[in-house]
């Protein structure tokens, strides 16, 4: 027993000493893993700065490609992309290599990695391939003389042109719709940085998809393909309609080869006997409170620039002035200041000058308090006219940039409308989003916003409105929603109303049996929401004095409609939740009835 007993003790100790050294030895191993690991990390780590500050700088270079401004200096532009591709190249041999594709598998940590290197091959195909190309269409362009004398706009440069800057915006358009894709970081310090070189791109691209537009859309519209009379409309948003402003005046622009002629301006009440030509649908969404006539005046009521070129066509062709006309026209007060900004000061016969600052508040309301109504139309034409024969003519490089610089923004924003009727040029026009439509598109959702004044005044002024809209899910069948919150406040004040016309102020309404629904200086409004399309609009709240909602149909859309009571000093608010169509590739956007200025009030939270 004791030798049995001796046996074993020596068994014990034998396995406690195997088991021992396993044990050291895979602590050893660990130990060892870990020093690597920690020497691969502080390598990663430092290599992460790297690209970083390689990703920022190129970036950086590019900043000032936000402004078409500095297409204009091809020396600036050939030492940005220089040093932007210097960075990137930096970049690109970093993130290549063997440290970060391990990276790329590791939890969580990787999918960041993944994110970088993705951003790096971005930002390596902007300098590469997106920016030599723009870079030596715009070096040929700068070098032209695109004024042909006596008015004329000599075309065949800009016509040269429009290839190199076609294929540098669709390269463009790729590598920005690529970093958006990207996933969002988790660290902080890559998420910065992501945030930023996308931002950066994204204006880029913006700036680019505007001088493209601008190029491609010029020509047509100034007669490079024959001769073309546009139809001239000129509206005040101080009077909203959904899609503008109340219809003042009517003329007529003809182009040929470049050759631009501005016709008379004729007042509306010329067209008002003409009568409408709305349809059953319309009327029976504008039928109160204050029931429009649907004639000249409201055609912008009906928020499809598509319908409401048919419509002022129409009434165009019964007149005394009737001829064929090829499209449609149609600026605002903000499209005239921008013009007045670009072409230079209007000095009117009383000595006041509108300038690049002031001229959208003197139409929509200083107008109305210094002249009467005859006057008022008179001096609404000769600025309008003045504008539109400045805006093509005497054109130069840095002219025609300045104006594509802006074009896109004041078309998005329904500030201006450029409608052909040719179909085959269509692409240039309401296609490239000059002649924007309620929503339309599902994999470019928009909800629509509309304001229609039913108080007969020029209270559009005084109207501000603030819009946010947060993404709240991505839903499993592809679609998103999002919840949007819609303000309009009434910022007139007492002291105001107090110098305020009643032309401004409108008078009291009256209801049913005369009995009064709104007192002077009250805005009210018949609003138009439109779900995007293929999407819904559910679980609409309002704040303030909203009444009589209803769901209706409009032009083949549904819509939802109800009128709000904006008393001086008063807020309406509404809250709903939007989803789109589960073929939604681009986010949420707000299109909303144009105001008297630029900025549109509108906050997206997306992240």
């Amino acid at each position: 027993m004791a030798k049995h007993s001796v046996r074993q003790g020596t068994r014990s100790a034998s396995r406690a000493r195997r088991t021992r050294n396993i044990v050291l030895v895979v602590v050893g191993v660990v130990l060892a893993l870990a020093a690597v690991c920690g020497f691969l990390g502080y390598l990663f780590y430092r290599e992460a700065l790297q690209v970083r500050d390689h990703e920022l700088a190129a970036v950086q270079a590019l900043q000032g490609l936000q402004d078409s401004e500095q297409l204009k200096d091809t020396d600036a532009l050939n030492e940005a992309v220089a040093q932007a591709q210097e960075h990137a190249s930096a970049a690109k041999e970093i993130t290549d290599g063997g440290l970060w594709k391990a990276a790329s598998f590791v939890p969580v940590v990787g999918d960041d990695v993944k994110t970088v290197r993705g951003m790096v091959d971005v930002v390596d195909g902007v300098v590469g391939q997106t920016l030599p190309v723009l870079a030596s269409t715009m070096q040929n362009l700068m070098g032209a003389e695109l004024s042909g004398g006596e008015g004329q706009l000599n075309l065949q440069p800009i016509i040269d042109a429009q290839d190199g800057l076609v294929r540098a915006n669709e390269l463009m358009q790729e590598q920005a719709s690529a970093i958006e894709d990207l996933p969002t970081p988790h660290i902080g310090m890559v998420c910065s940085a992501y945030e930023q070189g996308r931002d950066q791109l994204t204006k880029v691209a913006d700036m680019l998809d505007g001088v493209s537009g601008m190029v491609q859309v010029a020509p047509k519209m100034l007669g490079a393909d024959g001769s073309r009379t546009y139809l001239l409309v000129a509206q005040t948003t101080s009077e909203q309609r959904s899609g503008g402003g109340l219809v003042g005046s009517l003329g007529t622009m003809h182009t040929e080869q470049g050759k631009i002629s501005v016709g008379d301006f004729h007042s509306n009440t010329e067209f008002i006997s003409l009568g409408e030509s709305a349809n059953d649908e319309e009327h029976g969404v504008f039928n109160g409170p204050l029931t429009f006539s649907m004639d000249v005046r409201d055609v912008f009521a009906v928020p499809d620039i598509s319908r409401v070129a048919e419509m002022l066509n129409n009434v165009w062709q019964k007149s005394e002035y009737a001829c064929a006309i090829d499209g449609v026209i149609a600026i605002d007060p903000v499209f005239i200041q921008e013009m007045v900004r670009i072409n230079g000061d209007i000095t009117l016969d009383n000595g006041q000058v509108l300038t690049g600052e002031n001229t959208a508040e003197f139409m929509l309301n200083g107008i109305y308090k210094a002249f009467e109504p005859e006057q008022q139309d008179l001096y609404f034409e000769y600025v309008a006219a003045s504008v539109m024969d400045g805006a093509f003519s005497n054109m130069t490089v840095d002219k025609m940039l300045q104006v594509a610089q802006v074009m896109g923004e004041l078309a998005g924003g329904r500030h201006f409308y450029a409608y052909t009727f040719h179909e085959d040029e269509a692409q240039y026009f309401q296609g490239a989003g000059l002649a924007k439509d309620a929503p339309e598109s599902e994999t470019e959702p928009e909800v629509g916003i509309y304001l229609n004044e039913q108080n007969p005044s020029k209270l559009g002024w005084y109207l501000h409105r603030n819009g946010t809209v947060s993404k709240t899910a991505r839903n499993a069948d592809g679609s998103q929603t999002y919840h949007v919150t819609f303000s309009i406040t009434n910022s007139l004040t007492s002291e105001e109303m107090q110098t305020a016309t009643d032309y401004i102020l409108g008078g009291v309404q009256h209801g049913d049996a005369g009995v009064p629904v709104a007192a002077s200086g009250t805005s009210v409004q018949r609003m138009l929401f439109y779900a995007p399309a293929g999407g819904s609009i559910s679980n609409f709240n309002v704040t303030g004095d909203v009444r009589d909602q209803a769901e209706k149909t409009m032009d083949g859309k549904a819509l939802l409609t109800n009128v709000a009571y904006i008393a001086p000093g008063e807020t309406v608010t509404f809250d709903f939740d939007v989803t789109t169509s589960p073929q939604a590739q681009t986010d949420l956007k707000l299109d909303q009835t144009p105001a008297g200025w630029l900025d549109a009030g509108v906050t997206y939270e997306l992240s």
